[in-house]
């Protein structure tokens, strides 16, 4: 879908929403500074309406002859229109991204949570979105810690995907599960030249792809009620209450699909993940392990694995300001195996197999939290193919977001 189609359906959501709006006597606008713009019209109706700005500058100082890269970007410039229609059960989100890539359509999904009490909650999601597989790669963009989300993260999850998901949660929000069927690779962003990607794409095989994930807060609700993990910010921003709360996960992510990558050969991947959360007086830990399979006919079968463990902490406000400062260390690495591989999450890194690893330092000017911040990055990367040739690269950026 080009630009000008997104634009359009966004100017006709928005029309759309406002006529709505308009035609209902009870309730109002409201405006909050980093929440946009929302509108509350009884159980019948509710929008909101917000956008994110991110833009970032790169350089990266790669090695064994690779040419540097000096670079702007603006890596998310997206519009969100959610809310609820008819009832409080039936809840729409559509988003557009108008970034460099053009990407159009990022999620378009309508939720009907068909069981809703106080014991829990069970709702059935179709339409185009995350995949809801793996932590960091479903929890918002708005909220990262670090400048990009780690390479294992984004290597083995962090993927959009056209399909249903039936999701719920129980015992006081401290358990949600996930049940989803999709287009293209189910788990993992990286097989897309393999795969197919899902996102804005139709399946490229007569089989779906699958997703199953579960999440336990044993020390109380992590998420804060939400129905998904979708909207958890990293950090410990609490002011209040900053006592020991965390999450435990697991998941596993079937995916179908073929490619250019394969020459047309069908890809079987199965991904497997652990990870975990937790938050205490300002300071956050977050890790992840992740474990695929890639099954190609006639190719040797790869089994690349990742992992990232992090530690962030956010320094309390200084008098009526509201400017805090947030400190970030990351190790993460990946590692494949045989004489193919279809992972490409590093930057500057192809599709040799071999080994890569990196350590990310960060620092954040929080503004106004999240809404408004500056990154300053720095990440030491270094890369060890099977082939030989080891080779160290370097990379910084500088982040700028805006959430209004």
């Amino acid at each position: 879908m080009t630009k000008s189609i997104a634009l359009g359906l966004l100017t006709l959501a928005v029309s759309t929403s406002l006529t709505l709006a308009q035609d209902k006597p009870m309730g109002g606008w409201s405006a909050k500074p980093g929440s946009g713009l929302k509108y509350d019209g009884g159980d019948a109706f509710g929008l909101s309406f917000s956008n994110q700005l991110q833009i970032h500058w790169t350089y990266a100082a790669l090695d064994a002859g690779v040419e540097d890269v000096n670079n702007f970007t603006i890596r998310r410039a997206r519009t969100t229109l959610s809310g609820h229609v008819f009832n409080k059960n039936i809840e729409y989100k559509l988003q557009v991204d108008a970034n460099d890539t053009g990407a159009g359509i990022k999620e378009g999904h309508v939720q009907w949570n068909f069981m809703n009490s106080d014991s829990g909650t069970i709702g059935l999601r179709f339409g185009q979105g995350k995949t809801l597989f793996g932590l960091e790669g479903t929890g918002t963009s708005k909220g990262l810690f670090f400048v990009e989300r780690s390479s294992a993260a984004r290597g083995f999850s962090d993927a959009y995907s056209r399909g249903v998901w039936l999701n719920g949660r129980y015992a006081e929000s401290k358990l949600r599960w996930v049940l989803g069927a999709m287009n293209g690779n189910a788990g993992s962003a990286s097989n897309a030249a393999a795969a197919g990607r899902g996102e804005e794409v139709n399946n490229d095989d007569n089989e779906l792809s699958y997703v199953a994930t579960v999440n336990f807060d044993p020390m109380g609700d992590y998420f804060g009620g939400k129905q998904t993990t979708e909207s958890k910010s990293q950090g410990d921003f609490r002011t209040d209450d900053k006592k020991l709360v965390g999450t435990i996960g697991a998941g596993i992510a079937m995916g179908n699909g073929k490619g250019t990558a394969t020459g047309g050969a069908d890809l079987e991947s199965t991904t497997y993940t652990l990870n975990t959360a937790w938050s205490v007086n300002n300071l956050q830990f977050l890790g992840e392990y992740f474990m695929r399979s890639d099954e190609v006919t006639g190719a040797p079968k790869e089994e690349p694995t990742g992992y990232a463990v992090s530690a962030m902490y956010v320094m309390p406000k200084s008098g009526d300001s509201d400017m805090q400062w947030g400190f970030g260390l990351r190790y993460n690495g990946v590692a494949t195996d045989d004489t193919v591989t279809y992972f490409t999450g590093l930057q500057g890194i192809g599709a040799a197999p071999g080994d890569a690893s990196e350590i990310t330092a960060v620092v954040n000017a929080f503004y106004h939290g999240h809404a408004c911040k500056t990154q300053l990055e720095y990440t030491w990367q270094d890369v060890q193919p099977d082939a030989g040739g080891d080779t160290t690269n370097h990379i910084f950026r500088v982040a700028f977001q805006l959430l209004f």
